[in-house]
């Protein structure tokens, strides 16, 4: 079965000769599943992308290019790696921020644009979770809890219904709303300083590097810019987007696998869960800014060593691929139809691994912890282990009796999905395409509601 894979993979590859000849007599580290994936399906992806990233770049004659952490990690090693060795006009820096470390700071700007934040959906949603989100202590949650006074355990998992209370709830709940405010404006000040220290006030060309999905870390980073004085937009390029936030200038997002108007293939047969958890960095995620004598230095949380291992057996893996890359191929010589038709072998060989995985590369990959929150904390096994009546719950009726909240409870869901089907084996094929159909309406609406206009405010999530 392995070899089978190993041979899928390399056919795809042979198409690109570019590819190719990165590929050539570079040592096979291992013979497992994370090996081969490494190689022949993450090494090219992230070669790739760098590749566009940087022409793109020096093409709008960008001075510096922020890698936003954790998902830019990966990017921003490749990325030196190229400047460095093609002397490329580019300066590379790796921004510490969080959509946590991003967001606490300004709740108190807008408190309707915050609880729509706070209370949007997740995996494992709960009012605890909301209001960790808000940055509340241990003593202010048990507040509020006495306020609300529910019917239910702050850590029952919420429906769509009952999060629609809640929401209503701490909007009139004067404890919540004090609590998160004076969070809230004491974060700023070292959110300014540490923004302003990495140079976001300079005159200088720039752009923020990031995986993407909604584009709204470039709108936030871009309304606390501006109320530092920064008047020149902020813009950003990304793996892909789903959406753009509501009144997003366009021009500032730039895309290479696919944007908001793309064909759905790409979008249905694409992991973005997965992409996370394996383009990540080996620490914690951001959670605020402290002052160190004349420095704002970054606090990472947890980070499970097991993880940091995995991510640095990753790199070791993909970098001598990289570094080959970088030495045989000239960026500023590539063509467009270069670029696109690489682009197109990398889609095909990542929907082989995402959308279809084999036993071996879920037992490998599907182990990887992941949380779909804003915070660390309750991760479970991104090929979350289902039994098939709960697989049966991402079917696309069951799928839309969940959302209008007819549902008693909200269903047991997995990040990657494709990975929770292999792992259970039963009736493989029929749950995938089950999968596939629920997907190809959910983008097919996103797309439909974009191209009307109806996009999500940014400071909402």
């Amino acid at each position: 079965m392995q070899d089978d894979r190993l041979a899928l993979y390399q056919r795809e590859c042979q198409n690109s000769p570019q590819i190719v000849h990165a590929l050539q007599e570079l040592p096979l580290i291992g013979e497992d599943a994370i090996s081969i994936v490494c190689r022949y399906v993450l090494a090219p992806a992230l070669g790739g992308f760098t590749q566009w990233l940087l022409k793109e770049a020096c093409k709008a004659q960008k001075q510096r290019l922020y890698f936003l952490a954790r998902d830019g990690y990966l990017m921003y090693r490749a990325a030196l790696l190229f400047c460095e060795k093609q002397r490329l006009p580019i300066e590379c820096r790796y921004l510490s921020c969080s959509r946590y470390s991003l967001r606490i700071p300004i709740f108190h700007l807008d408190t309707e644009a915050a609880l729509a934040y706070l209370c949007r959906g997740s995996l494992q949603i709960s009012l605890e979770r909301i209001l960790t989100r808000a940055g509340l202590t241990a003593d202010e949650k048990e507040a509020v809890f006495q306020e609300l006074s529910l019917p239910y355990g702050p850590t029952v998992r919420l429906s769509h219904t009952r999060l629609a209370q809640i929401h209503e709830s701490l909007r009139q709940c004067s404890t919540f709303l004090a609590a998160m405010n004076r969070h809230s404006a004491e974060a700023m000040p070292a959110l300014k300083g540490y923004l302003s220290q990495e140079g976001l006030l300079e005159d200088r060309t720039d752009a923020i590097v990031d995986s993407g999905w909604t584009g709204s870390m470039q709108m936030v980073l871009n309304e606390v810019l501006s109320h530092m004085g920064r008047i020149r937009p902020l813009s950003g390029y990304y793996w892909g987007l789903y959406e753009l936030p509501v009144h997003a200038n366009r021009t500032l997002y730039h895309c290479y696998d696919f944007s908001p108007t793309s064909p759905l293939k790409a979008k249905v047969f694409f992991n973005n869960c997965l992409f996370e958890a394996i383009f990540t960095a080996p620490h914690g995620m951001t959670t605020g800014y402290r002052k160190l004598g004349d420095q704002y230095v970054p606090h990472y949380g947890f980070s499970d060593a097991r993880r940091n291992a995995f991510v640095e057996r990753i790199e070791a893996e993909i970098f001598p691929y990289i570094e080959r890359l970088a030495e045989h191929t000239q960026i500023l010589e590539l063509s467009s139809e270069d670029l696109y038709k690489d682009r197109t072998i990398i889609q095909r060989l990542l929907q082989r691994f995402m959308a279809a995985p084999s036993p071996a590369e879920v037992a490998c990959f599907g182990s990887l912890p992941f949380s779909d929150d804003v915070l660390e904390g309750e991760e479970q096994p991104i090929a979350f282990p289902l039994t098939e009546k709960e697989l049966t719950q991402s079917h696309p009726l069951h799928k839309l009796v969940a959302i209008s909240g007819r549902g008693k409870l909200p269903p047991r869901e997995s990040a990657w999905y494709e990975g929770s089907v292999v792992r259970c084996g039963k009736h493989i094929r029929y749950h995938l395409w089950q999968y596939t159909l629920y997907q190809w309406m959910r983008y097919s609406r996103k797309r439909l509601m974009y191209m009307r206009g109806k996009r999500r405010d940014s400071r909402y999530g």
